[in-house]
């Protein structure tokens, strides 16, 4: 399924023009740190200045790793790659560099909104042609809105992830349907089902669904608003997140309410 290299230019084009009939995400050029990047490795990370950078708000398939145990590439993590670095290239490799809240992941990585000279986005480029899926974390939901419209975007015209979904649904990726989970989905997914109940404990909130278990941890609960997930019972919803198996149910661990389509910026009511 490698897309040949015009598709890939005259995607790169349609979404430049896309973007430039007034639907990017509205930032100060001005106000941005610029600086070169070097490459790209993976859909959602890019090398500036020697160190590794994620892109804010991006889930981009990822590459196989040799390790004690092996784990396969994910599809079209080399695609997803390939399409960053023409990207970076076709813009001389400078990039305007913006922080959110949080400026720092676990693995002291940088976490950046990444911009063009033209003004538009490259998380929204990424997105809007399907090669990564919308992830919210840290709390840095500054362009969360732009960003899920973009996704929103690719999904409805089903590019590249969301044409593979349409032609291999049974690959469960990037969705999968609680009532389908196996022990083999683990990792990053969407998971569609019907809330069959929503409790707390001490420690969690408790999202349930047929065979997926739902769990905001306490430190987390400053993020949302209890009475929207128990709106959520008898629903079907979306939730996103890393699938998990533990004693034989999968688990999606939530540190915001964007993770579920119901309460996010392109599907919550105004």
């Amino acid at each position: 399924m490698k897309p040949s290299l015009l598709r890939l230019l005259l995607l790169m084009l349609l979404s430049t023009a896309t973007l430039a009939n007034g639907q990017s995400c509205n930032v100060d050029l001005d106000k941005l740190i610029w600086t070169k990047a070097e490459y790209a490795l993976s859909g959602d990370t890019i090398v500036i200045q020697n160190q590794r950078v994620r892109l804010i708000g991006l889930y981009a398939p990822q590459k196989g790793k040799q390790h004690k145990f092996n784990s396969p590439s994910e599809p079209l993590a080399d695609e997803a790659q390939l399409f960053l670095n023409k990207l970076l290239a076709n813009n001389d490799l400078e990039v305007g560099v913006e922080y959110d809240k949080t400026r720092v992941d676990n693995r002291n990585r940088q976490l950046v909104h990444l911009f063009l000279r033209d003004g538009t986005s490259v998380q929204q480029h990424v997105l809007e042609n399907g090669y990564a899926l919308n992830r919210t974390l840290y709390n840095n939901t500054k362009y969360a809105e732009c960003y899920y419209q973009a996704e929103s975007k690719a999904r409805k015209g089903q590019y590249q992830i969301w044409d593979l979904l349409s032609q291999f649904p049974d690959a469960h990726f990037p969705l999968i349907r609680s009532s389908e989970v196996t022990n083999q989905d683990q990792g990053f997914r969407i998971i569609r089902g019907k809330v069959d109940s929503v409790n707390r404990s001490d420690t969690n909130y408790i999202i349930n669904m047929d065979t997926t278990g739902i769990r905001v941890p306490q430190r987390h609960w400053g993020n949302f608003d209890y009475s929207q997930l128990k709106n959520l019972q008898g629903k079907t919803i979306e939730v996103r997140g890393y699938a998990y198996l533990f004693n034989e149910v999968m688990y999606i661990i939530l540190d915001h309410p964007f993770a579920i389509d119901a309460l996010n910026p392109v599907n919550r009511p105004a």
